[in-house]
């Protein structure tokens, strides 16, 4: 017995030692630093001591990653220069790397075309993100259950018997107030809306009152239009095509998972 149990011990170290996924960073996580860079954080392996961490990033429409950061601590804060894509973190022993077993990402969740109704046409005129997977649909105005899911809805701010362009994309809070006359008084979210990007790519504006208002007038399609969620997510919305015959406007949407990050490059 006076011999095993060292043999038992050794081989215990050796499992602790090169169990792979134990010596890998884990917890691979983003967050917004400030509104346009990108904060990358991890935990530390267990029971091991890297010689550094290696930080790398692919942008959209590359193919591989790029190193971006060697650094001995758990953070680093990537200024990805308006790109959106995906990170990747190793430790590195010196002769050996292990990777976190994860690559998040900061890519916007695009919703692909639907069409809302102008808000007495008929048809759903408001549009709402799901704030887990980002992905987007319509929502009746008129139903005050709603009021808790939607983000914009359109509307030329007229009675029910005018139809006039231009159509808006506005805040659903001023719902109630809207001379259409159907949506029912309920806490509706506040949202915010900029004027007509002319880079559907580049970053959006930063929020402030002086660039983002309550509403945006459609002026021209295609139209591409920041919102600033009520919970601080930027999205950008393109409007493709507006028919004032039928009363509808035609769009698709890039949601921004992560709070207060205002690229959408996709």
């Amino acid at each position: 017995m006076s011999w095993l149990g060292p043999i038992l011990v050794a081989g215990l170290l050796m499992l602790c030692g090169c169990g792979g996924s134990g010596m890998a960073p884990s917890n691979l996580r983003l967050a917004a630093d400030t509104d346009s860079t990108v904060k990358v954080i991890w935990s530390l392996p267990v029971d091991a001591t890297p010689d550094k961490f290696l930080v790398y990033f692919r942008a959209v429409g590359e193919t591989s990653y790029s190193l971006v950061a060697e650094t001995t601590g758990n953070l680093w804060v990537h200024d990805p220069k308006g790109a959106t894509g995906w990170y990747r973190v190793e430790a590195d022993y010196g002769t050996e790397t292990y990777a976190a077993g994860t690559t998040p990402g900061t890519v916007p969740v695009r919703t692909d075309t639907m069409s809302l109704a102008e808000l007495n046409a008929t048809g759903s005129a408001g549009f709402g993100w799901d704030r887990n997977t980002g992905r987007g649909q319509t929502y009746s105005m008129t139903d005050v259950r709603n009021s808790g899911s939607v983000d914009f809805y359109i509307t030329d701010f007229k009675p029910p018997n005018l139809n006039q362009t231009p159509y808006s994309i506005a805040s659903p809070d001023m719902g109630p107030s809207d001379p259409g006359n159907v949506v029912p008084t309920d806490s509706w979210r506040v949202s915010a809306f900029s004027d007509s990007q002319p880079d559907e790519n580049a970053m959006l504006p930063s929020f402030s009152p002086r660039t983002y208002f309550n509403y945006t007038d459609i002026l021209n399609a295609p139209s591409s239009i920041g919102c600033f969620t009520a919970d601080s997510h930027y999205a950008l919305v393109k409007v493709l095509a507006v028919d004032a015959e039928k009363r509808w406007v035609l769009l698709e949407t890039w949601y921004q998972l992560l709070p207060g990050l205002r690229l959408t490059r996709h």
